[in-house]
């Protein structure tokens, strides 16, 4: 048992170092040296129920001739803890990448982006070095067993297919390469060479209290170096048996004693401490065994209190793994490599075939043809497999929360290697509803207003393309002016609604399709009404503008007629498009601004198209609708009420209505999470918008007749 902890020593705590920074690390290039693999054994659970029975131990053969290196070399990445599913975590390249037999190292170039620099910190100071490596098998190898009757398993053809940067690596070898390339070699050295000192020791050769100070009381100084002789011998003038005549040194006089007493009380300080050190060894494997292997630390704490050998623990591991195996029958996948063009491929299909079932009156596109016979709970199902679970004996509720990743400890208790990306399937099948129904709402609004943005919630100041003053005559030689701009500015900010769609695990069970064809449909449909309720309220409540004016008056802005308004005719509609045009700018310049559009309720619709259409079989010769009036193109909105009327002109030549959408979320903008209030995926719309009149001049309104 003694020996056996010998060749698995750790570097005593009075030996480790405040800071560690790796040598091989190249700052301008943005490289460090790792190592991938050791070789070391690692405990690994069944692959699945027909196969292995208990628990074994696998070993990677470092044999160049048995490590299929061509991935690593071609550029395989550098990923954040294995997560194969994002392309931010991606942290770097592999470079090149070699075996020697007895380990495997890479080049590891790492990515300039700001959110990998951190990491890049982290490992060039030394707080982040251990690595794992993601690894297929294609032939083992039987091994002799452990002494403690542990099967062994020799991969002697594997191929290493991305490495990762980890908290924990399951080979503690597997690090960035340090200073001290030869470490390991330093350690073996140190110990080989205390035991040597104790064996002197206990022969009587060695004063005890002459060597091996305390931990506390070691200093960088006395740490062993590669080359030089830790022995220590004494003063060619003085016998090893003789009594100490000369004076000993500060550090050690008062621990010299020529006559120690019967029971020597360095020896006994030494016992004690070869005692403590030995016991936190103890504790340290304990808890990195039952930490590998994926058990609770409370078991490893109960195992340290108890008093629990390293043998006895390992064999009370195995039986604990034995046993959760039996309690869940469960098998782990091979981790499968699938390409981020697989993945999108395979939610673009769900996706589709969810849609499809949604609506079958469309066409089933050709991708969706394999996921189409598909229920909700049958895709749950395969996500969770595709994440490396296994939905063997569970229930359709179990497979619903686990699909949602809602319940991390039985995604954990299924040997899922990576969440499932079912949420991603909903979701994005309740957007593509919703965007798609936003699109298509009936907006009235779009051609006779304005589209803009704006960067953020504050007011935003719009100036009127009238405002511009006169070119100004330049006479040869002489100086440009400067155009100037009035001050008037009609101000507006932008305003936030929305709602969230739930889709629960009872949802899914039940199968129900409604959150992906009439809730978005009722979304997008209150998105687009709220836009046209803040339109057309802009002309029925007549609000004043920057001037103190409202937008429609008689005196000043000369573009309304009053209650003694006349019904749509070709009188009328000449009078109205008269008024228009003699609209001018502030400064006085003649605009002769043209109408475009004629804007109803729905009693006046027969009226305005009877007037505009080129179609109207008159009565008599005067009736005859002239060229200009079936210029105009007429929009009907049942927001405006009784026998009221508009005129409005090309928004690109002179300012109406503007309406604005928060920049970078135009239109309806949804955001997903996995539900807290509910279980379940919650997806919330957010529709960010504003309108306001900036210009009367290319509106008219006639109360009608």
């Amino acid at each position: 048992m003694k020996g056996n902890q010998m060749k698995k020593i750790n570097m005593p705590g009075m030996l480790r170092r405040a800071e560690v920074r790796p040598q091989s690390l190249d700052t301008k290039n943005r490289t460090v040296e790792v190592v991938f693999s050791t070789g070391a054994r690692v405990m690994r659970r069944p692959f699945s129920l027909w196969e292995e029975t208990e628990p074994y131990l696998e070993e990677l053969s470092l044999d160049p001739q048995h490590v299929r290196l061509d991935r690593l070399n071609n550029g395989a990445p550098f990923l954040r803890v294995h997560d194969d599913w994002s392309l931010d975590s991606v942290l770097g390249v592999i470079e090149s990448a070699s075996t020697d037999g007895n380990i495997g190292t890479a080049l590891v170039r790492f990515s300039e982006r700001d959110d990998v620099e951190p990491v890049f910190k982290d490992i060039q100071s030394g707080i982040l070095r251990h690595i794992s490596v993601g690894y297929k098998v294609y032939r083992f190898e039987e091994m002799p067993k452990t002494e403690d009757g542990v099967r062994v398993l020799r991969a002697v053809d594997w191929e290493p297919l991305e490495l990762s940067a980890v908290p924990i690596g399951a080979d503690d070898g597997a690090v960035v390469r340090q200073a001290d390339q030869n470490c390991n070699e330093c350690e073996v050295k140190f110990m080989e060479e205390k035991m040597t000192i104790k064996k002197k020791k206990r022969s009587g050769e060695v004063d005890p209290s002459a060597v091996e100070p305390a931990p506390e009381e070691v200093s960088e100084e006395a740490q062993p170096v590669e080359g030089q002789d830790q022995e220590v011998v004494p003063p060619e003038d003085v016998s090893v048996d003789a009594p100490v005549e000369a004076a000993p040194s500060a550090e050690v006089e008062a621990a010299v004693d020529p006559e120690p007493p019967a029971t020597d009380p360095a020896k006994v300080e030494e016992a004690r401490r070869e005692g403590e050190r030995n016991e936190r060894e103890r504790c340290i494997e304990i808890r990195r065994i039952v930490g590998n292997v994926g058990l609770d630390h409370e078991i490893a704490e109960k195992m340290i209190s108890d008093g629990v050998s390293l043998d006895a623990a390992r064999k009370q591991v195995i039986d604990l793994l034995a046993d959760r195996d039996h309690e869940t029958p469960t098998r782990t996948a091979r981790m499968e490599v699938i390409g981020m063009e697989e993945k999108q491929k395979r939610i673009d299909g769900c996706v589709a075939a969810l849609l499809h079932r949604a609506d079958p009156s469309k066409e089933c596109p050709e991708i969706a043809r394999e996921y189409r016979g598909m229920n909700l709970i049958d895709m749950a199902r395969e996500a969770i497999e595709k994440a490396g679970g296994n939905t063997r004996g569970l229930s359709r509720r179990e497979i619903a929360v686990v699909a949602l990743n809602l319940h991390r400890d039985r995604s954990s208790g299924i040997r899922m290697h990576s969440v499932s990306d079912f949420p991603e399937v909903l979701s994005v099948a309740v957007n593509r509803t919703l965007r798609d129904a936003y699109k298509l709402a009936p907006r009235t609004f779009e051609g006779w207003c304005r589209r803009s943005t704006a960067p953020d919630f504050r007011e935003v100041a719009r100036t009127q393309l009238s405002e511009m003053s006169k070119f100004q005559t330049v006479k040869e030689s002489g100086e440009y002016k400067y155009l100037s701009f009035g001050d008037s500015a009609e101000k507006y900010s932008l305003g936030k609604s929305g709602g969230i769609v739930a889709i629960t695990w009872e949802s899914i069970i039940n199968d129900d399709l409604s959150a992906f064809s009439r809730i978005p449909l009722m979304l997008a449909e209150e998105a687009a009404a709220t836009e046209s309720d803040i339109v057309y309220g802009i002309l029925s409540t007549n609000g004043k503008l920057a001037d103190g004016v409202a937008l429609f008056d008689a005196s000043t802005h000369k573009n309304y007629t009053t209650s003694s308004g006349t019904a749509i005719s070709a009188d009328s509609l000449s009078l109205a498009r008269a008024m228009i045009r003699k609209q001018k700018g502030p400064k006085g310049r003649e605009l002769n601004i043209v109408p475009q559009y004629l804007i109803v309720g729905p009693d006046k619709e027969l009226e305005a198209n009877r007037f505009t259409s080129a179609a109207f079989v008159a009565s008599k010769a005067s009736y005859i609708n002239p060229n200009f009036n079936t210029s105009l193109e007429v929009i009907v909105e049942s927001r405006i009420s009784g026998n009221a009327w508009y005129l409005a002109a090309e928004p690109t030549r002179i300012d109406t209505i503007e309406y604005a959408y928060l920049e970078g979320e135009e239109g309806l903008f949804t955001e997903e999470r996995v539900g807290f209030e509910v279980d379940g995926l919650e997806i919330k719309a957010r529709h960010v918008f504003a309108a306001k009149a900036i210009d009367y001049r290319g509106l008219y309104k006639n109360d009608g007749a």
